[in-house]
């Protein structure tokens, strides 16, 4: 009896899957050695959507899927070596995914579920970066993160979000950072330039606002905020600076400035409408505000 042979199965199996996916693009270019990208549209009602998938190099990895996605796209954009993406759309409509990888040995992740209108970006240019960003249940949103140098992680999230922004720049080595937002109209910028920094924001509410600029080595560096239209802002130069913001309430505003090194500072406000503001230049201050 005569049997399938293997690539007869897969088309198969891939008929099958896409009895009721229509009208979908898939475009690959592949130079060099070694590549291997995946483009997956099979599942049901997936309509009208495109990936593109480029790899100039040798040994790289990229995988697409649109499962149950309408008129979204995910471009993948590889130039090196053994550099890795991973998109996946699912359940939603009119999103797009980018992530550009130039370097080697980078990884980049990009996951977006029942959500729409949404983008996620990575941007990749060094040698054994890695970023996540994930949007759930998100709409009108946007999630950046671009990463140049050695060894930098960080990671967006977005969840239940209207209308969210997050932005993380990071030039440099080892450095992270972690973004978090769930509600509605709410930017989180970061911006680290160095070694070794950490970054940290997390947002639950509506019209809350966080910045983080870190230039040095080594700094600490973290906002939270519970609440409605919050604002927390902090910037170090230096090294081994600390700096922490929290808010619980409404129309908390805290500004924290560090010049120098080992530079400590927490910021604490529960209430509404209280604002604070810390400079330390110098070496081993320590600053406590309480609101």
């Amino acid at each position: 009896m005569k049997t399938f042979s293997p690539i007869a199965a897969a088309i198969l199996l891939a008929v099958s899957g896409s009895a009721f996916a229509a009208n979908n693009t898939a475009n690959l270019t592949q130079v060099g050695v070694g590549n291997n990208a995946t483009a997956d549209q099979t599942g049901p009602t997936t309509n009208d959507n495109t990936i593109n998938q480029v790899q100039l190099g040798f040994f790289n990895n990229a995988y697409a899927e649109q499962d149950g996605e309408t008129s979204s796209l995910i471009n993948q954009t590889q130039v090196g070596v053994a550099n890795n993406a991973f998109s996946l759309q699912t359940g939603g409509l009119l999103n797009s995914a980018t992530i550009l990888q130039a370097g080697a040995v980078n990884n980049a992740t990009t996951v977006q579920l029942a959500s729409g209108l949404s983008s996620a970006s990575i941007t990749q240019v060094g040698f054994a970066n890695s970023a996540l960003v994930l949007q759930a249940v998100s709409l009108l949103s946007s999630a950046s993160i671009t990463q140049a140098g050695l060894g930098n992680t960080a990671t967006a999230v977005q969840a239940l979000s209207l209308l969210n922004s997050s932005n993380i720049n990071q030039q440099g080595i080892a450095n992270n950072a972690d973004s978090f937002q769930a509600g509605i109209l709410q930017t989180s910028d970061m911006t680290q330039v160095g070694i070794a920094n950490d970054a940290d924001t997390r947002q639950i509410g509506l019209f809350n606002d966080a910045d983080i600029l870190q230039v040095g080595f080594a700094n600490e560096a973290d906002v939270s905020q519970l609440g409605a239209a919050n604002s927390g802002t902090t910037a170090q130069f230096g090294f081994l600076n600390d700096s922490y913001i929290g808010q619980v309430g409404i129309g908390l505003t805290a500004t924290t400035t560090q010049i120098g090194g080992a530079n400590n500072v927490l910021v604490g406000q529960i209430g509404l409408g209280d604002t604070a503001t810390s400079l330390q230049v110098g070496f081993g201050n320590n600053g406590l505000i309480l609101q």
